[in-house]
């Protein structure tokens, strides 16, 4: 009765229908109960068959307390059940692995971990993990800035002066199109380092698509924006950076955020042929060593940075271009 009076209480202001109350209640004490049910199975529920590897059960723990709470401040933040739709099927999916793998559903260790398992690998290696992710981050973030500085200033330039445009645009109708991806493997081959290789992957993945995204945003500029700024005698460098590049930063975000995920799997490609550190390096290292606990882990933390990158990036978005969210 408490918790039912105080989440009326909390979203007394949202003004619910009864059923629409009923339904955000439910969702509550639907994923809290999954919550506890997978503490107390991961606790109290014995190995019913024999398996080769027995994990410590702590870190596995840790991390349902930090979805736990995770999701307690969503459900405050959003007010939506949605957000308990999303944290359901994470804690039924934890619960059917957990439960599989001790029933002995599955006895393949090696390529079927057990929950306790995988996450302990995050307390195993914390080192090898965060190295990597800062590796990883700082390429991306160096090659992302070099890649959209350029990629704005062609664009504004090809954009609003037409000599500059026809000589830029047949070449990025011809090279945007190809994948980085592509030539990743060639790049590494040919670059003098791996940094290098691994600058102009990421700087590639983002420039074409800025540089077009610019071109096409100055051009449909409304012309009497352009006549006004012009009748106050400003430079054409005023111009460009003053009153173009302001009109048109909404439309670069908007862009840059569809760019973002091709960037890093560039970045990870690349670190998967010849890096020394990063996320990539670290899955392709224990590939070879076939620890697949060490390889799921690198892929799950790497969906992880993805999404946070891109939640940052809709967040710029949201300030940015609050029209389209309003």
């Amino acid at each position: 009765m408490k918790i039912k009076e105080f989440i009326k209480d909390r979203y007394a202001s949202l003004k619910f229908s009864e059923g629409g109350f009923k339904k955000l209640l439910v969702g509550f004490v639907i994923v809290n109960a999954l919550f506890i049910i997978n503490l107390f199975l991961t606790l109290f529920l014995d190995y019913q068959t024999e398996h080769q590897y027995i994990y410590s059960n702590d870190t596995y723990i840790i991390f349902l307390v930090i979805f736990e709470v995770y999701y307690l401040i969503m459900f405050v933040i959003r007010k939506k059940k949605s957000v308990s739709d999303v944290f359901t099927v994470l804690f039924t999916f934890l619960l059917i692995w957990e439960i599989g793998y001790k029933l002995g559903w599955t006895t393949n260790d090696l390529l079927v971990p057990s929950p306790e398992g995988l996450f302990s690998i995050y307390k195993e290696k914390t080192n090898e993990v965060t190295d990597g992710i800062f590796a990883s981050v700082k390429l991306l973030f160096f090659g992302i800035l070099i890649g959209l500085a350029l990629g704005v200033i062609v664009g504004l330039l090809a954009g609003f002066i037409p000599r500059v445009r026809e000589v830029v645009s047949p070449i990025a109708g011809i090279l945007s199109p190809i994948p980085p991806l592509v030539y990743t493997p060639y790049v590494v081959m040919i670059a003098p380092t791996f940094y290098i290789a691994s600058l102009f992957v990421i700087f590639s993945a983002v420039f074409w698509p800025t540089l077009t995204q610019t071109i096409n945003s100055v051009k449909s500029i409304d012309k009497r924006v352009i006549e006004a700024a012009r009748t106050m005698g400003v430079s054409t460098f005023q111009m460009l950076f003053k009153v173009i590049l302001p009109y048109i930063v909404p439309a670069i975000i908007v862009g840059l955020s569809r760019s973002l995920r091709a960037a890093f799997l560039c970045l990870t490609g690349a670190e998967m042929l010849g890096a020394s550190a990063g996320l990539g390096f670290f899955i392709k290292m224990y590939e070879r060593n076939l620890d697949f606990r060490a390889i799921l882990a690198g892929i799950l933390v790497l969906a992880v940075v993805v999404s946070i990158i891109d939640l940052l990036v809709r967040k710029a978005e949201q300030k940015l271009v609050k029209w389209r969210y309003s």
